[in-house]
């Protein structure tokens, strides 16, 4: 089986203000005492769920280096599974300095791939910001040693997927059908500097978009329409809209009128479901999305669509998803509600076409 969307970036990764400091001391305090059960019951205000959700977050980036969190990772599965490990770039999101450098943490991934082969699959960070970003891309897509199999972004760190300081890194990975595995959920990381006219006006069409706090910003960025002058663009790209909307988009589709569907608040679930059916090289993953037993059955339904069926992998988002429930909790709960023929078509079959297995 493949796991299609992990992560296993330190606390060495992530910048200094990545979260507000009273999160971080109440975080650090109860750390150190070791009374999570406590302190996951004081989930009842938005300091104590941020400071919580930290807790969960430093637990693991504290274990050790990458190497020590992907064998904690490769612990909740079978020894042949092969594992997608995703890198993350957070220098240029406005949230303060990285303590270790970008180039350290892939050359780590670099150096898990040629100890452990195809059981990791480790994917470059492509910013629009970052100098010379389509030789980063090529050096490690190409690195006859230890090739990483395909490459990341995250538009809500503070760009438009169609920034044309992507656009030779995006030919490039059409050309070569490299999979690209893109974040596509209203929430998560967001971008913490100033929005500037500039970072508020879509390249596509020149179109600035109003004011509006950096958390809610990021929805701009984020929305899967943003992506089709990209696939029109290039429309043999092979990319992945991973967590398919997200569990808040699932519960709009599941509970709002079906012709609420039609307008302006039209859930990214429905969103994403017709890029996998209007263009052929788009994927969607459910990682974290699926924690929530709820909505195992609209899964199910839509396996049950010839062309979304084979668009939909398996992933899991560690450690983002120790959050919420168990890694292999996570895994055995999907396996046993699907039944082995879709959970293989999903962590088997679809893995692997998209990963060019």
């Amino acid at each position: 089986m493949i796991n299609a969307h992990t992560h296993i970036f330190t606390q060495k990764h992530v910048p200094d203000k990545f979260l507000p400091e009273a999160a971080k001391w109440l975080a650090d305090r109860l750390l150190k005492k070791n009374t999570a059960k406590f302190f996951k019951k004081l989930k009842m205000n938005a300091l104590a769920d941020l400071s919580y959700r930290y807790y969960t977050f430093k637990a693991i980036g504290e274990i050790g280096d990458q190497n020590a969190i992907f064998k904690h990772l490769r612990g909740f599965y079978p020894e042949d599974t092969s594992i997608v490990v995703l890198s993350m770039d957070m220098e240029y999101m406005g949230a303060g300095k990285v303590p270790e450098s970008f180039e350290l943490q892939l050359k780590g991934l670099a150096d898990l791939k040629k100890i452990h082969g195809n059981k990791i699959l480790p994917f470059v960070f492509a910013h629009p910001e970052r100098p010379n970003i389509l030789d980063i891309v090529k050096k490690h897509i190409e690195d006859p040693e230890a090739p990483f199999s395909g490459i990341k972004i995250y538009p809500a760190l503070g760009y438009f997927p169609t920034d044309p300081r992507l656009d030779e890194v995006f030919a490039y990975a059409e050309v070569n059908q490299i999979p690209v595995m893109t974040h596509c959920t209203r929430g998560g990381v967001f971008y913490k500097g100033k929005l500037t006219v500039e970072r508020r006006t879509d390249p596509a069409d020149g179109k600035e978009y109003p004011k509006a706090k950096n958390s809610k910003f990021t929805e701009v960025y984020s929305d899967p329409d943003r992506y089709r002058a990209l696939l029109n663009k290039y429309p043999k790209l092979k990319i992945c809209f991973a967590h398919f909307g997200g569990a808040g988009e699932w519960d709009k589709y599941l509970n709002n009128s079906w012709h609420g569907q039609d307008n302006d608040g039209k859930s990214w679930f429905s969103k994403v479901k017709e890029l996998l059916i209007e263009y052929d090289n788009v994927y969607t993953d459910v990682s974290y999305t699926l924690y929530d037993s709820k909505y195992y059955g609209l899964l199910k339904t839509t396996l049950m669509d010839s062309v979304c069926r084979k668009k939909v992998l398996f992933g899991t988002d560690y450690y983002m998803l120790e959050q919420e429930i168990s890694e292999r909790a996570f895994g055995i709960n999907l396996r046993g509600h699907l039944g082995q023929k879709d959970f293989d078509q999903i962590s088997i079959t679809n893995a692997k076409a998209y990963l060019n297995l």
